[in-house]
């Protein structure tokens, strides 16, 4: 199998006008590539969102409307960016949930797919291996004894989240394939819990009584669920499968 250390990796990150894929644009792209551990490019664009910025991006990012006047469009510098991308192993923070969604977004209204690329979110990993305390990219790359250039812009954030991959290597497997599916049961165990914190209270309580879960043997002695193919859970063998139905007879009252 491939080891992903081996392979180059792009750090991504994407400042936007908002939350939405479907309502904001992209008006700052960054990407960063490492190669043998080692920063190879850094590339980065301001782009014209056709839209206003909300007063949160530009209080987070320092960057005014007045700024992005005369500047390319997405459609100006998308093929910049899957050359940048395609084939590569593709690493953000919150990847998942916001800069791939939003980059999807980009390419869809120019009527454009996504290249083949392999995803890794640190931001799943780094909650899967350091379940407690803040996981802001700031506050992960000070943990793991890391600096960073000033935060919430594009090309910072992105060559931070692939030194700080590359510094919790130790912990995570060494190979692409087993990465990416640790990813996925972490990301799935992540899920679960925040929809269990957003019961109510009454429920939320009897669901962290451990003699009454039924999903008590599923974790482990750091309360994380434990996925994956090394496990049998009684008679079910897919381990997502067993998370998922003791999860959801916890939430019938079963």
């Amino acid at each position: 199998m491939a080891n992903w250390k081996d392979q180059p990796l792009v750090g991504l990150d994407t400042e936007t006008t908002g939350l939405s894929p479907v309502e904001d644009r992209i008006f700052e792209i960054g990407l960063v590539t490492y190669s043998g551990g080692e920063k190879v490019e850094e590339w980065s664009r301001l782009l014209n969102p056709d839209r206003p910025l909300s007063a949160e991006s530009v209080q987070k990012t320092g960057v005014r409307d007045e700024d992005l006047h005369g500047c390319p469009s997405f459609r100006d510098v998308v093929g910049e960016v899957l050359d940048r991308i395609r084939d590569r192993v593709l690493v953000g923070y919150n990847l998942l949930s916001f800069d791939w969604p939003m980059l999807q977004a980009e390419l869809k209204r120019i009527d454009l797919e996504m290249p083949r690329c392999s995803l890794v979110d640190a931001l799943v990993l780094a909650r899967g291996l350091v379940p407690q305390g803040r996981h802001s990219l700031g506050d992960m790359v000070a943990r793991y004894g890391l600096t960073m250039e000033t935060a919430h812009r594009a090309t910072a954030d992105a060559d931070a989240v692939v030194r700080l991959l590359l510094a919790m290597a130790p912990d995570l497997p060494p190979e692409l394939d087993a990465l990416v599916e640790l990813q996925a049961q972490w990301a799935e165990e992540q899920r679960a819990r925040r929809a269990t914190w957003r019961q109510k209270p009454g429920q939320r309580a009897a669901l962290l009584q451990p003699e009454a879960s039924p999903s008590a043997a599923l974790t482990d002695a750091a309360g994380r669920v434990r996925l994956g193919p090394g496990y049998l859970y009684g008679r079910e063998t897919d381990p997502l499968r067993a998370f998922l139905t003791a999860f959801m007879a916890r939430g019938r009252g079963e």
